[in-house]
């Protein structure tokens, strides 16, 4: 299969330091599930063996550019032509809860938050399949390699052609995790995946979107103004509204998005002052 990332010339240059270390290394997530759209993607994910701080050493080493804000998740980036490439190590996550739903300290937003945060504990892995089982759709958990081989544990290939956005495991489990993947459902959904939807996916999203207003007000933004974004926007507002959470949602966006502007304009005044 004729993948034209893999001509990416940068691309080619991480696959050789990699592959000269021994070491597995994969195109994985958004430039994968784009190709088997149709769609060109310049966002480039990689999935590595290779333990980070190794990974650091070996661009540093090659004087590529690199940093590395998601370390504690083995994340780290590198630069090429103002395009971003980020490679992370094989992991398995683990997530622990802090208090039960049905605890009275659920009252407290504070809490609801915590609970609801994205905290997991990360044990690097050798094997692919098992980095496949903490991603969060079928169709971002597709591995291309250097020499164009497929590894699809999922069937994430035929979720796409199908048109259908299927969560890895159990969805409530999944969304509990991490509420952010309600977000991201609907914006795949809204960008590429609205004429095939898996009803067991969208009863969960709708019955739990609450829960992503405890996320951060940027972060639950960015999100929504990408589905916003995509042409099959309003077969998302039309399901919200056909479950009675567009009102919800409207009001809160509204009120986000005052307290953003609000935070704005105070960091531009303390600026204007220094």
């Amino acid at each position: 299969m004729n993948f034209k990332f893999l001509q990416n010339m940068y691309l080619q240059k991480l696959f050789n330091l990699f592959l000269k270390s021994g070491e597995q290394i994969y195109v994985v997530g958004g430039a994968v599930r784009d190709h088997f759209v149709g769609k060109e993607s310049t966002d480039i994910d990689l999935a590595t063996s290779m333990l980070p701080q190794n990974v650091i050493n070996l661009l540093r080493e090659n004087n590529l550019r690199e940093d590395s804000p998601g370390l504690n998740f083995g994340t780290v980036r590198t630069f090429w032509d103002n395009e971003k490439y980020e490679i992370t190590t094989f992991r398995q996550d683990t997530y622990e809860k802090t208090v039960e739903k049905n605890s009275k300290d659920m009252k407290n937003d504070k809490v609801r938050k915590k609970l609801y945060s994205r905290f997991p504990t990360v044990k690097y892995v050798k094997d692919p399949v098992i980095d496949a089982k903490r991603r969060d759709f079928t169709c971002n958990a597709i591995y291309v390699s250097p020499n164009a081989e497929i590894i699809d544990p999922y069937n994430g290939i035929e979720d796409i052609k199908n048109g259908v956005v299927k969560f890895i495991g159990n969805p409530l489990e999944s969304v509990d995790i991490d509420p952010l993947r309600i977000l991201r459902y609907f914006h795949l959904c809204a960008e590429n995946f609205n004429n095939n939807i898996d009803e067991t996916a969208l009863t969960v999203c709708i019955a739990n979107f609450d829960k992503t207003f405890y996320l951060s007000k940027r972060k639950f933004i960015a999100e929504y103004n990408k589905i916003m974004a995509c042409r099959g926007r309003f077969v998302i507002l039309n399901l919200w509204e056909q479950f009675g959470i567009l009102k919800q949602i409207e009001e809160f966006v509204k009120s986000v998005n005052e307290k953003i502007e609000i935070e704005d304009q105070k960091e531009r005044e303390r600026n204007a002052k220094e």
